[in-house]
């Protein structure tokens, strides 16, 4: 009997299609009609022909379900909003609370993803870029390894020719600044490149006028850009017109190409073609046939889905094959590399502190910003419980079940949610253009630009909605209506701990923050104030744009020597900051298995002084002594150092001879100059080879810029000065200068611009924490409203009450410092390990981060315990 009344029972998972589109009422009215006539169609028909029509007219009944669904669905939501807005209303202080927190929380998380989405577009716009690597080189020798990016200028053709997972190469090579004519139009340029034609394969640079198949393939062939040719030839069609490169070489328009975007690591206005470099006059022929000499770029193009790390494995030991003997004659490892395009300027080589790493911080300030917003919406509608249990036990006396509550407080958290990110959307168009500044990156709320951002702000609402209302909705509905309706629910105490919690979460966060914004800060002193080993102040530089300009370098110096307010002149390669190439050396004690890399550069004898260098033993260069500029060398304290030399005047080093390139020539050590930070301050100083020869035939020493000291005080006046002077020699060339302080200065921009990120990212994280700390001290002098006008009629003073309310918060904050501090410590540890130079992390920035963050919270504490301390007590005891 039993088992033929089980048969008639309708199956369940037909009847669960209906559940899934009805509410709850409708789903039991209607499946109980289905369930009576189920069993009349089993006794007339049998049990499968039943559920044969169950089936039919479940799947018939499911439109009028969705319908029904819809008209309840909107129903409730309405019902859900109007007690959401009442909701609103009345508790208004707690609504704008929350409403600010969220939306500044938000504003933050959206205008730092923004930033974040630039650093991470560089280079997308390549349709290849997955496809595109960069070819370095890894450098064993003498001790040293170095990994670089540079690559000779044979391996492009090898490995096109050799291998197949190889689709194209090209080779880049930077042009010395140049003196650019057209007619009576010249400019000095700064960003021309050689390029093989590849180049249009590879990249996505698309060609407005010109063919980019044969653009680049003809010796003194250029391919300028838009700007370029709007500014040299207005409305006249470009191709075909001759620029002339320095006064002497003639170079052919062959094609026009768009702008480069702002998110590109390469950067140029125009590209000269690679073949020019054989032909060109004063060119090192011997650095494109030399299978060691790295002065160039490789960009490789590979198949598509080959797996670069295998093919990296199969190239590493590709110079060896061609080099072999001339690497293991000096006891070098050289290992081919790639690197990814994506990682190019995320992860640049030999810089653990690249943006990549900026990227992971600002990343998980975004996260936490929007997590301290959404702790204090938990904690305030937490801490109201009591204000809303008879709303949740009048609710469940009329029927309401628990989850119809989760839904009416997860829609008013929704609602607060779409409210706060209007407001936070407001905040952002007024925020961008200032942090657009603040970072040097053009920063834009363009929707139709960035494909995720609409869906990216529907799924922020979501979350934040979630995140912020999820716990309150569970905790609130959980409440028993017989305890809430006869008063034995504790008011607010049910989740103290909880609280508590978060309240220490809130202040982990931001005392973290606080601690590696101030150490950052601090390393940035310290490099910026460190002493360089040179005085970089009141020194103006002047790049000679060609030949004429450098084969005219003494009329130069002396022209300007005889200026007023110039202190000194002098002539060099390159100056501290820009770096120098390094080149193989062989110090006396090492044998040429044991061949020593150094960093070269060329000055004159001027150098020294100008740039205020110290001389720690033997002497300068100078025109006394004639046979310096043939065997005469200077090193720095570091060379000295590591090659174990005590006493180095007098020791030799060879070098490879500038008249017969495969023989050594010996140079004397005849002084030691001061150790001088010839690139950033961020990497370490190596020893240094410093020459003297006026005539060097090579690119990488020839001297192509002239530095003058000038008198302090009036640098616009004498600047005016040297420019005079500058056009009386070169009336057609145009006067280029930066000072020194500041080129040597733009390599801290990256860290100055992080850390006012961070500074104004963190003081908005303490606001928030504090914002919800101010509404957490103020329900907390609510619920005690009787107990404080009881404490003043008894006697207790203001201060006292102040501290009642605010030693528990306070003690929170003290707390969450034991937790933050080694939080902070490990992150520091680990950013501070990319600098070779750096401050010492001590205790003080803990300290004076704890005791900032306790005067803010107290401030914040105190203002509402005054104002709840100094209320009426007749007013607090008439209270309810």
């Amino acid at each position: 009997m039993i088992e033929s009344e089980q048969n008639k029972s309708a199956p369940k998972f037909p009847l669960f299609l209906l559940q899934l589109f009805a509410d709850e009422s409708f789903y039991h009215e209607l499946t109980g009609d289905l369930e009576e006539l189920y069993a009349d169609k089993v006794e007339l028909h049998g049990a499968f022909r039943a559920k044969i029509w169950l089936w039919r007219h479940v799947l018939k009944s499911i439109p009028q379900f969705i319908s029904q669904s819809l008209q309840w669905s909107l129903i409730m939501f309405r019902n859900y909003l109007k007690i959401a807005i009442r909701n609103i209303k009345k508790y208004k202080a707690y609504s704008a609370i929350n409403i600010l927190g969220l939306a500044i929380g938000m504003a933050c998380c959206i205008i730092l993803v923004l930033y974040i989405n630039s650093e991470l577009s560089i280079d997308n716009y390549h349709k290849n870029r997955d496809r595109i690597y960069r070819l370095g080189v890894h450098v064993k020798i003498g001790g040293i390894e170095q990994t670089g990016s540079a690559s000779n200028a044979l391996c492009a053709k090898v490995l096109k020719d050799e291998y197949p997972e190889v689709i194209n190469a090209a080779r880049f090579r930077g042009m010395q600044a140049a003196s650019v004519q057209y007619n009576e139009k010249r400019f000095h340029e700064d960003e021309i490149m050689y390029a093989d034609n590849a180049v249009f394969d590879i990249f996505t640079w698309p060609l407005i006028k010109g063919a980019p198949q044969t653009a680049l393939t003809v010796p003194y062939s250029v391919v300028i850009s838009e700007e370029l040719a709007e500014k040299y030839f207005g409305d006249e069609e470009p191709l075909g017109k001759i620029l002339l490169f320095n006064n002497e070489e003639q170079f052919t328009v062959t094609g026009v190409m768009e702008n480069i975007p702002e998110e590109s690591h390469i950067d140029f206005d125009a590209l000269c073609s690679f073949n020019t470099l054989p032909a060109q006059i004063g060119e090192d022929a011997s650095s494109l046939t030399d299978w060691i000499s790295f002065n160039f770029r490789t960009y490789l193009l590979l198949r598509e889905g080959e797996d670069y790390k295998q093919f990296e494995q199969r190239i590493a030991h590709l110079l060896e094959k061609y080099a072999g003997e001339e690497l293991k004659a000096k006891g070098a490892t050289e290992i081919l590399l790639l690197q990814p395009l994506k990682d190019i300027y995320l992860r640049p080589l030999n810089n653990p502190t690249g943006p990549i790493v900026y990227v992971y911080i600002f990343s998980l300030i975004a996260f936490f910003m929007l997590l301290i917003a959404c702790v204090n919406f938990m904690n305030l509608s937490t801490a109201r419980s009591a204000n809303r249990a008879r709303e949740v036990g009048m609710r469940k006396v009329l029927g309401a079940n628990r989850r119809k509550i989760i839904r009416q407080f997860m829609s008013e958290a929704f609602l607060l949610s779409v409210l706060s990110l209007i407001l936070a959307l407001v905040i952002v168009f007024l925020a961008l253009p200032q942090v657009s500044t603040l970072t040097n990156r053009t920063l834009t709320f363009d929707i139709s630009g960035i494909s995720w951002l609409l869906p990216g702000l529907f799924i922020l609402i979501i979350f934040v909605g979630f995140a912020a209302g999820s716990y309150p909705a569970l905790y609130l509905s959980r409440f028993k209506p017989i305890k809430v309706l006869t008063g034995r629910l504790k008011s607010g105490a049910a989740n103290t701990s909880l609280r508590r919690a978060l309240v220490v979460v809130q202040f982990i966060i931001s005392i973290t923050l606080i601690i590696v914004t101030g150490v950052m800060i601090t390393q940035l002193n310290y490099l910026k104030h460190r002493d360089p080993g040179f005085k970089k102040e009141n020194v103006v530089i002047i790049p000679l744009p060609d030949a004429e300009t450098r084969n005219s370098i003494q009329v130069v110096k002396h022209a300007f020597q005889n200026c007023s307010g110039i202190v000194s002149v002098s002539a060099s390669s390159t100056i501290p900051g820009w770096g120098a190439p390094t080149n193989d050396k062989l110090p006396e004690g090492y044998t040429e298995a044991e061949m020593q890399l150094m960093d070269e550069i060329n000055v004159d004898e001027d150098f020294v002084p100008t740039m205020g260098m110290e001389m720690v033993a033997g002497r300068n260069f100078s025109k006394e002594f004639g046979v310096d500029n043939k065997h005469a060398i200077l090193i720095n304290e570091t060379a000295a150092r590591r090659y174990g030399w005590e006493n180095p005047i007098g020791k030799t080093i060879k070098t490879l001879s500038i008249e017969e390139r495969d023989s050594w020539a010996t140079k004397t050590v005849i002084g030691v100059v001061e150790d001088f930070h010839l690139r950033r301050m961020s990497t370490e100083i190596e020893p240094l080879f410093i020459r003297n020869t006026p005539q060097f035939p090579f690119y990488f020493g020839i001297f192509d810029v002239v530095s003058v000291r000038v008198t302090p005080g009036k640098p616009t006046e004498t600047i005016e000065i040297l420019k005079t002077k500058w056009n009386e020699i070169f009336p057609d060339k145009p006067f280029d200068y930066l000072l020194l302080e500041d080129s040597f200065d733009r390599q801290f921009t990256r860290i100055e611009e992080s850390r006012d990120i961070m500074s104004y990212f963190t003081l908005l994280t303490i606001f928030i924490a504090c914002l919800g700390l101010l509404g957490l001290i103020a329900f907390s002098a609510e619920r005690r409203t009787k107990e404080i006008g009881i404490r003043k009629v008894l006697g207790s003073s203001t201060p006292k009450i102040v501290m009642l309310l605010s030693k528990e918060f306070l003690l929170l904050v003290c707390f969450a410092n034991l937790f933050a501090w080694p939080v902070a410590y490990f992150i520091l540890n680990e950013w501070l390990e990319g600098f070779p130079y750096r401050t010492d992390l001590t205790v003080v920035p803990f300290m004076l981060s704890a005791f900032a963050v306790l005067v803010i919270s107290y401030l914040t504490i105190a203002y509402q315990a005054i104002k709840a301390a100094n209320s009426k007590p007749v007013d607090s005891l008439r209270y309810e």
